[in-house]
C-alpha cells in the first residue's frame, strides 16, 4: 500500500514538472492571454489583455500598496496621452483586489479601464517574477515570537494561525530586499532618495506640501516644519536637478497614503514580497521589451530616468523627463546636492581650521621668510591667470569646482597645494596660511575669477575681497553658477590676461 502510494506520489509531482516545463515554453504574452484576472469597474474575471488589439505596454505592479507602484504609476499617467498617439495601449495589473484599485486609481490618477487586479499573484507567480531570497523561518522559532513580531508590522498578525509562518516569511523576504539581500539595486536606490541625484530631474512639483504626521515638507524641497520648529533646507533655492531628500520626500507622501489606508491596499500579505515586470508587445505578441524587478524600488532599470525605454515610441523628451519638473544641463548642476550643506559646514568650522592651520605651518617649519615667498607666488598667479584654482588633490569640493570650470569651457590654472588638508608638506602649508592671511577663508578650493577671490565652492566672503570675514553659503563659485553671474566674470578675466 506504501510503495503505490509512493509511486502516485512520483506520478503526482513528475505531472507538475511537466506542466511546469510547458508553461515555462510559453511566451510571456501567451501566458498573459491564458491568465485570468479582475475588471476593478466590474468584478468580473478577464483576460490581462482583454480589449487589447494593437501594441501594448504591459506594467505588472508589486502590491498596490507599495512605493514601487506609487512612483511607476504617476510617470505612467504622465505620459498617457503620448502612449495613446504612439497607438500603444497601457494595461497596469497589480496585487489587490477591486476595492484597492479603486483606492489606488484614485490617488494615482490611474483610469481603472486600463487597470486590473490579481489578488493572489497567480500570473506573477506564472511568470517566475522575482519575490525575494526565498527565505523562511526556522521551525524551531516559537509561534508567539512570529506573532509578536508581526504585531508591530503593518497588518499585524493573521486572525488564522495557519497563515501564521506563511505571512512572516513573506514579511521576512520583503525586509530582507529593503536590506539589499536577494535585490541588487535596492541599497543604491534608497540612498539616491536621500542623496538627490544630478542625472534626474526634479521629482516634487514646486507647490507640493507633504504631511506626515506633525512634518509637513513643502511647497517643493525647502521649507520643512516639525511641530512648532520650522527651518529652510540649505539646497531649498536650487533647481532643475533631484534634490537632495526630495524622492525621499516623494516616497514618504505615498507611504502615508498607503499607511493610513493598509486594509484597502493591502488584501494579501502572502504576497508582500513579490516583484514585478514591464512588457512592450508587438500586435503580434512578439516581445518588444522586457524588465523584470529584482528587488524594491528597482522597477526600472534607467531608475533616475524610470521611462527611458519608451524613447523610441514616445520620443526623447517625453521619455526622459515624463512629469515635466525642472530638468537643467549637466553643466548647470555642477556643485549641487550634498556638497552644498557639507559646504557650508566647512565654513562653520572655520574658527577650528584657522588654529589648525596656524600649528601645522608651525610644526612644519614656515617662518616669515615661507609666508612672503608663498604670498609672493600666490600675487604672481593671480596676476598671471585669469582663473586661479588652489586646490587638494582628494577633496570633492576641488574636484567638483575644477569640473564646474571645465563644464564652463574656461581656462584656469590648478595650483594643488597636496592630496589633504592633513597631508602637506611646508610649501603647501605655507600657501595655505598665506591663503587664509588674504582672504579670511580657511578651506580650500580657493578661486580667484579675474583678480579677486570668490570663494570656494560653496564658501565665499561677504564681499569677495580679500581680507574680508568668511561667511558660510555667502558665495562661492557655485553660486556664482546659480545667480548666472559666472559666465560674465570668467568672459571678463579671460580678457583681462589677453596680450
Amino acid at each position: 500500500m506504501q510503495d503505490r502510494e509512493a509511486v502516485l506520489r512520483g506520478t503526482f509531482a513528475a505531472m507538475l514538472a511537466m506542466l511546469a516545463s510547458a508553461a515555462a515554453l510559453l511566451t510571456p504574452h501567451q501566458q498573459l492571454s491564458a491568465a485570468k484576472v479582475i475588471d476593478p469597474r466590474t468584478n468580473a474575471l478577464v483576460s490581462p489583455l482583454d480589449g487589447v488589439s494593437g501594441r501594448s505596454l504591459v506594467v505588472l505592479l508589486p502590491q498596490l500598496g507599495e512605493f514601487d507602484s506609487s512612483e511607476l504609476c504617476e510617470a505612467l499617467v504622465a505620459v498617457q496621452e503620448d502612449l495613446k498617439k504612439a497607438e500603444l495601449e497601457l494595461r497596469v495589473i497589480g496585487i489587490g483586489d477591486a476595492g484597492a484599485a479603486k483606492r489606488f486609481g484614485d490617488f494615482t490618477g490611474l483610469p481603472l479601464d486600463c487597470l486590473r487586479v490579481d489578488p493572489d499573484a497567480s500570473l506573477h507567480r506564472a511568470l517566475s517574477l522575482h519575490a525575494g531570497p526565498d527565505w523562511s523561518v526556522p521551525d524551531s522559532v516559537p509561534d508567539a515570537v512570529l506573532s509578536f513580531l508581526l504585531s508591530t508590522l503593518p497588518g499585524g498578525a493573521p486572525p488564522d494561525e495557519a497563515q501564521l509562518r506563511p505571512v512572516f516569511n513573506a514579511w521576512l523576504n520583503y525586509i530582507a530586499m529593503c536590506a539589499g539581500l536577494g535585490a541588487p539595486g535596492t541599497l543604491p536606490e534608497i540612498i539616491r532618495g536621500y542623496l538627490g541625484d544630478q542625472s534626474a530631474p526634479e521629482r516634487l512639483a514646486s507647490d507640493a506640501v507633504v504631511k506626515a504626521g506633525p512634518v509637513v515638507i513643502g511647497p517643493g524641497v525647502g521649507p520643512v516644519k516639525t511641530g512648532p520648529i520650522s527651518y529652510e533646507l540649505w539646497w531649498g533655492d536650487e533647481s532643475g536637478y533631484q534634490r537632495p531628500v526630495e524622492l525621499a520626500t516623494v516616497r514618504l507622501r505615498n507611504m502615508v497614503e498607503v499607511l493610513t489606508h493598509w486594509e484597502k491596499y493591502v488584501s494579501n500579505p502572502l504576497r508582500i514580497a513579490q516583484r514585478g515586470a514591464t512588457y512592450i508587445f508587438g500586435a503580434d505578441g512578439e516581445t518588444l521589451h522586457e524588465y523584470r524587478s529584482r528587488g524594491v524600488l528597482t522597477y526600472s532599470e534607467t531608475m533616475p530616468r524610470p521611462l527611458t525605454f519608451l524613447e523610441p515610441y514616445i520620443g526623447q523628451e517625453r521619455s526622459r523627463n515624463p512629469l515635466g519638473l525642472g530638468d537643467a544641463s549637466p553643466a548647470a548642476k555642477r556643485g549641487r546636492g550634498w556638497l552644498k550643506p557639507a559646504g557650508r559646514a566647512m565654513g562653520l568650522l572655520g574658527p577650528i581650521f584657522k588654529l589648525e592651520n596656524d600649528l601645522q605651518a608651525n610644526a612644519l617649519g614656515v617662518d616669515d621668510a615661507a609666508r612672503a615667498e608663498a604670498r609672493e607666488e600666490i600675487e604672481r598667479a593671480i596676476k598671471s591667470n585669469g582663473v586661479v584654482v588652489y586646490t587638494y588633490g582628494l577633496s570633492p569640493f576641488s574636484s567638483e569646482a575644477l569640473a564646474l570650470l571645465d563644464a564652463a569651457g574656461t581656462k584656469y590654472e590648478n595650483v594643488p597645494l597636496g592630496p589633504e588638508w592633513f597631508l602637506l608638506g611646508k610649501r603647501g602649508s605655507a600657501l595655505r596660511a598665506e591663503l587664509l592671511a588674504m582672504t579670511g577663508q580657511s578651506s580650500l578650493p580657493h578661486v580667484f575669477i579675474g583678480g579677486e577671490h570668490v570663494g570656494g565652492l560653496h564658501t565665499g566672503t561677504a564681499s569677495g575681497g580679500f581680507g574680508e570675514k568668511t561667511l558660510a553659503g555667502a558665495g562661492g563659485l557655485a553660486s556664482l553658477q546659480e545667480a548666472g553671474q559666472l559666465d560674465a566674470m570668467l568672459e571678463a578675466a579671460e580678457r583681462r590676461v589677453q596680450p
